[in-house]
């Protein structure tokens, strides 16, 4: 009696008689995933909800612990760096364009001359750079009050700058690279580090994100970033101080910037 035939897989040619090809690991099922199995495999494969994060995200309140953690190989038991940072950030930035309300920033505009519109640009009469910015402003926020200038900018911001932080969070990384410089730390572990930092500050925004309260989150933030640093780079007291208050500093110096910046552009573009 003859073996019955073992399927092909569909994306490499492999033989395949399992639920999944051996060598690739593509599903061997013929038809598309039903919703109810799209949706298990987003959470499972995506969003990383299963017993790892579980494991992942009491690792990652204790400052530093999470990345430790990783630097000693015990790494197939937690999230990869990577992928925790974009489920926090995606996580972060639904909940800001959800519940965060347009005056969350508090943008402040002033009128233009002729009182048409919110946001306006004092220029001299020979600025001609300056006149077509603020022609340019007029013909965005004309017939906006100040509460919708507020709430169009805030929204265009928050749907914009999760690329930014794409620059942002490598930025970190060099930052405090420079600051241990003389640590036998090469950078894809600093990398590391900044990952699991911005993924703690992107939990707690979108804890408390609803509050609009950016206090509670700059704080903790910073005592997390603290502790984070001594327990991972260690140091001597007062050497530690220094670098920690060179990074935080620099950090939301360049942060600050980003966000006018992206302000601006929502402004203009």
């Amino acid at each position: 009696m003859s073996s019955p035939a073992v399927t092909a897989c569909r994306n490499c040619g492999t033989p395949a008689g399992g639920k999944f090809c051996p060598e690739c690991g593509q599903t061997t099922a013929p038809h598309p995933p039903t919703a109810r199995e799209f949706l298990q495999e987003l959470l499972e494969n995506q969003v990383a909800l299963n017993g790892a994060i579980w494991k992942t995200l009491r690792k990652l309140v204790v400052p530093g612990q999470l990345t430790l953690e990783y630097f000693a190989g015990r790494r197939r038991r937690y999230v990869p760096p990577l992928r925790l940072y974009l489920t926090a950030s995606l996580i972060f930035f639904l909940v800001a364009k959800v519940f965060m309300p347009g005056d969350t920033l508090q943008v402040k505009v002033s009128k233009s001359v002729a009182g048409k519109g919110p946001i306006a640009l004092q220029c001299d009469a020979d600025d001609s750079i300056c006149q077509a910015l603020e022609k340019r402003l007029r013909e965005h926020f004309e017939r906006m009050t100040q509460a919708q200038a507020n709430e169009f900018l805030v929204q265009r911001v928050v749907t914009s700058f999760p690329y930014a932080m794409f620059l942002l969070v490598p930025l970190f990384a060099l930052l405090t690279r420079a600051a241990y410089w003389n640590r036998p730390f090469n950078y894809g572990e600093h990398l590391v580090f900044a990952f699991h930092v911005h993924t703690f500050v992107f939990l707690l925004g979108a804890i408390v994100g609803p509050f609009a309260k950016p206090m509670l989150v700059t704080i903790p933030s910073a005592i997390y970033l603290a502790i984070a640093m001594r327990t991972v780079f260690g140091g001597r007291t007062w050497p530690f101080i220094a670098r920690f208050v060179a990074v935080f500093v620099a950090y939301f110096l360049v942060l600050m910037f980003s966000i006018a910046l992206a302000f601006t552009a929502a402004a203009l573009l």
